[in-house]
């Protein structure tokens, strides 16, 4: 709040300024009772213009000390005298007392604020008085007369020429081009009034998704608000499209219309109105505006005077496209904030200031404390200088015959005029002794302030980590907002395309970092467009019937805060993942060979769909076919450093959650040391326990360690040798951070643990970014460079050791015969695979079809694996298999088949006689190269692979 002699300056500036304003009506109709009919006659008009730069002046200084509401009805004030606007007789007095009932609105808030209170309500005061009222009449009657033009803004004077003609005016705005207009001229007035109105359409729409049980008082205070602002503020075309929700609400208020249904989705309709015109306002296209408003419009009239309105059937409306989800809105420049946040912070903030200046007081001792320092150094200095020149530099020897410290007097020692006990004496010695014990007795003394303030400090710094911690949560909450800014657009897209299904959002008043939900927007409309066409469209009202579901398909959407990640999923109760055709289509689209899908569990091969380009729909359609809307999802995910999971039963239904980190640019994290003076950091919110185990306390399977953590298995990484150092055979135990990751639990060892500090954490550049395994970095309080590590990108990492092993390594890893045998019967194929084969190192013999195979097979086994098709003249690949597995020097040899038969059937048919894999053509080089050398490493161990 503004200092206490500024506010009483800008209430006497306010006072004269109205009277000024009251003075000028009445003088105005003092005017047009003198001019007779003639109301924009020079004199008039000079007048208007003096009134509007007074209203101007109070718009702009209410403004500036942050009465809004004072700030918009002068701005009304202001719109309403640069009109001019060329009314009649009976009309112009009309005018002259709306410009009355704003003055007196004006003085009401004027005297509250004198009073101490404040002016929040003066928009409703306004309405009462019957301002509001009196304004929409006049701008149904003439709505032509209150068009500002630029002549009368800027007072230009008039034209000798002739004047101007009906068929040179301009053509008149339409609905898009005058609210886009009006946030150009008053873009001081927009920042405030659009937050406002979307606050009331959230709150509408919370009650409209409460279905019978809403609350149609909140509703009604809704609608009116938005009316009388948006008339306070000059924006006629929401106002009087609000004035009709609010006649509408009114009805169901009184029980002359029931809130059914219909109802209900015609106020949600409106409610999505009033969002396009705002987000027309603020830039967007709005062609199709003007006659959505006009149909709004009609059918809110229709339902309040009692009569059916249904819903147009969507291809009224809709293009010919079928729905695909749209682009969400542009991020927003500003975000609400309330008030008691922002006084919460400033509070903060004097503490703040206050904290360092304490600190500021502790330095200054510090200050003295070195200068007491370097004075008893000097005189420490100065008395050895002087011992050493006495005893130690033989130049400076003192005369013989007199002892060095002997006083004498009249040429005798005074040592010799007294005994021992009767007199002291002090030689050179006693005097250093001294010395340094006064000194001795100095160092103690600045010791023990030095302490006393180096407690003082760490206690102060203990404090203002304390404060700045708090500050840094409370700074967070700003940018949160809440998951209903999202739900209504989803809800949106239900009631649009007329989807059979019930939307249920669980979590709406969870605050999320609007980043986060800008970004997770679409993902969730494309999650609830497969939902809608994949998981709910195949089944029949009498299937679900049969299943034991309701005949509508419910679709739920949750979200919550689970620790450091936000949880957000969309579950449906439809058919669920067809397994089968996953497979099918993974095979024929040559993702996995047949052998690895065979081996794939439900959630691996769910995973399958999330694949750009990877659809099971059998026809392309404009919603479903292409494999577009899951990849997008996971790549937002991704980009987010988030997760994707998938639950599906078959016939019961699939969930899809978005588990993604909450924003954090400032967190405390825990150094790790990886060995050989490697560094890195983990979240300490991610961190569940520290651990030293003994080695023979890990259970070991397949070659993966697991820790036994309150009776749950977890794996353990090593992440030592993922940063490149190799672990000590003398370690008798593990030093394990367990830490929750996306996938679960993780152990993560490593050389030893640091401590824990408060770091300012940067996302990964971009050379950096393509590194999951990085959630951020940071640069610790010594200036060392540390990699926030994100616990599931190790995981994975740690599972494609061909990323981080060494070239040695790889070599040891690789397989021992290069040497294949490719038998197609076309040039073309054993060309372009042998080319990829070549490329993956291996030594590439090509045979034209099966017979030419056995020849070069009898000649010399000596082959690594044979790649076959299955249709090939003279010897096919079913005889081929059959041949190789029939002589004993080829028995034990890997079999390929790569063909364009994707059937069971063939598949079937290829491994009972003993192909060891099955690929579909085009194959995928990596897919093939991938699987060589799996078959090859498992024929060289003895097992299946």
């Amino acid at each position: 709040m503004a200092h206490s002699e500024l506010l009483e300056s800008f209430r006497e500036e306010a006072a004269e300024v109205l009277s000024g304003l009251e003075e000028g009506v009445a003088g105005l109709r003092t005017l047009s009772g003198a001019a007779g009919h003639a109301h924009d006659t020079p004199e008039l008009a000079a007048h208007l213009g003096d009134l509007s730069v007074l209203a101007h002046r109070l718009r702009g200084s209410a403004a500036l000390y942050g009465y809004a509401q004072l700030s918009t009805l002068a701005s009304l004030q202001e719109r309403l005298l640069d009109a001019r606007p060329q009314l009649d007789r009976e009309q112009h007095q009309e005018f002259l007392t709306l410009l009355e009932q704003v003055n007196a609105a004006l003085r009401q808030g004027l005297s509250r604020l004198q009073a101490g209170g404040n002016d929040h309500d003066l928009g409703l005061l306004f309405a009462r008085s019957g301002g509001a009222t009196t304004l929409q009449r006049l701008l149904q009657q003439r709505p032509d007369a209150f068009q500002i033009r630029a002549s009368r803004l800027h007072h230009a004077p008039p034209s000798d020429g002739p004047s101007e003609t009906a068929e040179d005016a301009p053509a008149p705005l339409t609905v898009a081009q005058e609210v886009q207009a009006f946030v150009r001229d008053n873009a001081e007035v927009w920042e405030y009034f659009a937050p406002e109105v979307h606050e009331h359409l959230a709150s509408l729409r919370e009650q409209l998704g409460r279905g019978e049980d809403a609350d149609l008082q909140v509703m009604f205070r809704a609608a009116h608000t938005i009316k009388g602002s948006a008339y306070m503020v000059g924006l006629p075309p929401l106002g009087d499209f609000a004035h009709g929700m609010e006649d509408l609400l009114g009805a169901a208020r009184e029980g002359a219309v029931s809130l059914s249904s219909d109802v209900r989705g015609l106020l949600a309709e409106a409610t999505d109105t009033i969002g396009d015109l705002l987000t027309v306002a603020a830039g967007a296209g709005g062609a199709a505006l003007p006659a959505q408003l006009t149909a709004v419009t009609a059918r809110l009239r229709s339902a309040h005077s009692g009569e059916q309105t249904p819903v147009p059937p969507m291809s009224a409306t809709a293009p010919a496209e079928a729905p695909v989800p749209a682009p969400a809105p542009a991020a927003a420049t500003s975000i609400r904030v309330p008030a008691a946040r922002l006084e919460g912070l400033m509070d903060q903030l004097g503490e703040l200031v206050t904290a360092r200046a304490r600190m500021t007081q502790l330095l200054s001792r510090l200050d003295e404390l070195q200068g007491s320092m370097t004075a008893s150094q000097e005189r420490f200095q100065r008395t050895v200088r002087d011992f050493e020149e006495r005893y130690l530099n033989p130049d400076m020897v003192r005369e013989e015959g007199a002892a060095p410290g002997a006083p004498r007097m009249g040429g005798l020692d005074l040592s010799q005029q007294f005994a021992e006990l009767e007199f002291d004496t002090y030689n050179d010695l006693n005097i250093l002794s001294r010395s340094i014990t006064e000194l001795s007795a100095d160092f103690a003394e600045v010791r023990r302030r030095l302490s006393d303030t180096a407690a003082e400090l760490s206690e102060e710094n203990e404090q203002l980590g304390k404060l700045v911690r708090r500050l840094r949560l409370d700074v967070n909450q700003t940018s949160r907002v809440a998951f209903s800014q999202t739900t209504a657009r989803l809800r949106r897209w239900v009631r649009e395309q007329q989807a059979d299904l019930t939307l249920q959002v669980e979590g709406e008043d969870v605050l999320i970092e609007s980043g986060i939900l800008q970004r997770i927007s679409d993902p969730l409309l494309h999650l609830l467009t497969n939902a809608a066409y994949h998981g709910l469209a195949g089944e029949s009202e009498e299937g679900r019937r049969a299943a034991g579901k309701n005949p509508q398909g419910t679709v739920w959407i949750r979200a919550a805060e689970q620790g450091n990640f936000l949880e957000v999923t969309v579950a449906d109760d439809g058919q669920g993942l067809d397994y089968g055709r996953i497979r099918e289509r993974a095979l024929e689209r040559g993702l996995r060979s047949a052998q690895e899908l065979e081996q794939l569990g439900s959630d691996e091969l769910g995973r399958l769909v999330l694949l750009p380009g990877f659809s099971t729909a059998r026809e392309v359609s404009n919603v479903a076919g292409r494999g577009v809307g899951l990849d997008v999802v996971a790549t937002a995910v991704r980009q987010l450093g988030g997760e994707l999971l998938i639950s599906s039963e078959r016939g019961v239904g699939t969930a899809f959650t978005l588990r993604v980190p909450t924003t954090q640019r400032i967190m405390d994290v825990l150094h790790l040391d990886l060995g050989a003076s490697h560094r890195a950091a983990l979240p300490v919110g991610s961190v569940r326990s520290l651990r030293d185990v003994p080695l023979g306390d890990l259970r070991r399977d397949d070659g993966q360690l697991w820790l036994d953590f309150g009776g749950q298995p977890v794996p353990v990484v090593d992440a030592r040798p993922i940063w490149g150092h190799a672990p000590q055979d003398t370690d008798t135990e593990a030093h394990l951070a367990v830490v929750s990751s996306l996938s679960g639990l993780l152990a993560l060892r490593v050389h030893d643990f640091g401590d824990i500090e408060e770091v300012a954490v940067t996302a990964p550049s971009s050379l950096l970014a393509p590194l999951d395994y990085l959630a951020g970095m940071a640069v610790s309080g010594t200036g060392q460079v540390l990699a926030i590590l994100d616990p599931a990108g190790v995981l994975r990492l740690s599972r494609r050791p061909g990323a981080w092993l060494g070239q040695a390594e790889r070599q040891t890893q690789a397989s021992g015969n290069q040497r294949l045998l490719l038998v197609d019967d076309s040039l073309s194929v054993r060309r372009l695979v042998g080319r990829m084969l070549e490329r993956g190192g291996y030594q590439v013999v090509t045979a034209s079809d099966g017979q030419e195979a056995l020849d070069l097979l009898q000649q010399d086994a000596d082959f690594g694996a044979v790649v076959t098709d299955l249709e090939m003249p003279r010897v096919n690949g079913y005889e081929l298999l059959s041949a190789v597995r029939a002589r004993p020097a080829t028995a034990g040899l890997p079999m390929l088949v790569m063909t364009t038969r994707a059937g069971e059937k063939h598949q079937r048919l290829a491994f009972q006689l003993g192909a060891d894999d099955y690929f579909t053509k085009p194959v995928n080089e990596a897919l093939l190269l991938r699987r060589l050398g799996t078959l090859q490493q498992a024929q060289q161990a003895g097992v299946s692979a």
